[in-house]
């Protein structure tokens, strides 16, 4: 089927076009009340992506590291630290956990992308290729928020969306967001509001 908005290609039985977020159903619209959450054009609320301060322990880790590599340099025997291999261990050493860090911070940052609005969420992997994943707010049963010590310091953290009858990814989490609490309560808030719109349709 297509849209009759924007004639883009949709699968069967959608309740809104993914591209352009028109209500394919008419007639619940029609006998929606006015201020219905489900009549109102779907608008764009946030959007989001992977923070480097959700990697903050991983970055204290790293430089604790170094004073212990430091400590153990010196510890060595001088005829060992002369050798041709001990120094190049120990720039190995402090060099590769933070090249991993490093690594992982940028494809997390390129390639996972979201976006709510106020009918769904969204969220984009890939870089070369793509992955696309929605979840409609109606569909929603419960949205958690986990943080370690220091992602609390910095205010970042893992928001997670529990839609259990959705069957492409019932657990879908938002990793390294910033104010991952102001962004629960914004999902919950229109989650609430779809579901009340929702029960309005019904009850009519």
């Amino acid at each position: 089927m297509s849209c009759p908005k924007c004639n883009a290609p949709i699968p069967d039985g959608s309740a809104f076009c993914n591209k352009c977020g028109a209500s394919l159903n008419p007639a619940a619209a029609l006998t929606a009340p006015a201020g219905d959450a489900r009549t109102e054009p779907e608008q764009e609320l946030w959007k989001g992506r992977f923070s480097g301060k959700s990697q903050g322990h991983w970055w204290v880790l790293w430089f604790l590291l170094l004073p212990i590599l430091v400590f153990c340099w010196f510890k060595l025997p001088e005829d060992i630290r002369k050798g041709p291999y001990a120094k190049w261990a120990f720039v190995a050493a402090a060099v590769i956990p933070l090249l991993c860090i490093l690594w992982s911070f940028l494809i997390e940052k390129l390639s996972t992308r979201y976006r709510l609005t106020t009918h769904r969420l969204f969220k984009d992997t890939g870089i070369l290729s793509r992955h696309h994943n929605e979840i409609e707010l109606v569909r929603v049963d419960d949205i958690a928020v986990r943080q370690n010590v220091i992602q609390r310091i910095f205010n970042v953290g893992v928001v997670t969306v529990i839609a259990p009858h959705d069957q492409t990814e019932p657990r879908l989490e938002l990793v390294g967001i910033e104010n991952p609490i102001e962004v629960k309560e914004m999902i919950r808030t229109h989650v609430r509001r779809r579901r009340q719109g929702s029960l309005n349709v019904e009850n009519i």
